[in-house]
């Protein structure tokens, strides 16, 4: 039995190259060669849950593109959801200190709303800690705010749709001020009060994709996302993402990514030990 178990799951350089082919074309995630061990782990479950009688077959399933819940969960256990409230301690002290407060002044002269994109969200923290830092710098905006989170995953979506967060997910990045401040207590956790939910909308595509309509942006976030993209789709994604950025709109990335290798009209601004872009002013 357990030889037929391991016969079942076994995955061929074949299979393997496909599942590294589909990610890359449909979501833009780079599998690198050696994570045959990953694709085996992360798909044996699914065979048994959608009663297929092979990790091949599964995987055929996915090439003829015969069910559409079965890709959504396969992205889901493939893609990296890695994310935690206040991620790396320069660029958030960056964004509350200067690109915030500057977006919202902006704001206030202007009476426009502040629009905000959390590229490859996945269940919302960071997008939660942008909302956070808004209603405290400038609580008399909140009512004018709009924080778009997107991401490939609808299982992950729907979790930070919903906003509980378990005490280990809370403990990550979060100050007990803010905890008591901005989440109420529920049964299974804490749960991001009413007033900062109001400010999220929730989309799922894949940014390697076809995007649905977008607004122009004051920030955008594209954070420890690209460095899972070929380098083409990195470039494209920068391409892409720089027109819908308003006059003075900010492009922010991962600590330990950078557009220098690349072709952009943006300005680089550091400061607190951390980088982010600009759009000149012309």
């Amino acid at each position: 039995m357990r030889k037929e178990n391991q016969s079942k799951m076994t995955l061929s350089q074949e299979d393997f190259s496909l599942v590294q082919d589909m990610l890359s074309q449909r979501v833009g995630i780079s599998l690198a060669a050696g994570k045959e061990y990953l694709v085996v782990n992360r798909l044996s479950p699914l065979v048994d849950t959608f009663q297929f009688d092979s990790l091949h077959g599964l995987i055929h399933s996915l090439q003829i593109g015969s069910n559409s819940n079965l890709w959504d969960e396969v992205v889901d256990v493939l893609a990296v959801h890695e994310t935690f409230f206040f991620r790396d301690q320069a660029p958030f002290q960056q964004l509350e200190k200067d690109v915030l407060p500057a977006i919202c002044k902006e704001a206030e002269r202007t009476g426009r709303k502040i629009t905000i994109w959390s590229a490859g969200c996945s269940t919302g923290q960071e997008a939660y800690s942008i909302a956070m830092l808004l209603a405290e710098i400038a609580p008399q905006l909140s009512k004018r705010v709009q924080i778009i989170g997107s991401d490939v995953s609808s299982k992950v979506l729907q979790s930070a749709s919903e906003g509980v967060y378990r005490k280990f997910e809370v403990s990550r990045g979060l100050s007990s001020s803010r905890l008591n401040r901005f989440f109420e207590p529920v049964e299974s956790g804490w749960q991001v009060k009413k007033n900062l939910r109001s400010m999220m909308e929730w989309k799922k595509f894949s940014l390697a994709g076809t995007w649905p309509s977008l607004p122009q942006f004051d920030l955008v976030l594209l954070r420890n996302v690209m460095v899972y993209f070929q380098p083409a789709v990195r470039e494209q994604l920068i391409k892409r993402i720089t027109p819908l950025l308003r006059p003075n709109g900010r492009f922010v990335v991962g600590s330990a990514e950078s557009l220098m290798a690349y072709e952009h009209t943006l300005q680089t601004v550091s400061s607190m030990n951390a980088t982010h872009y600009v759009v000149p002013q012309t």
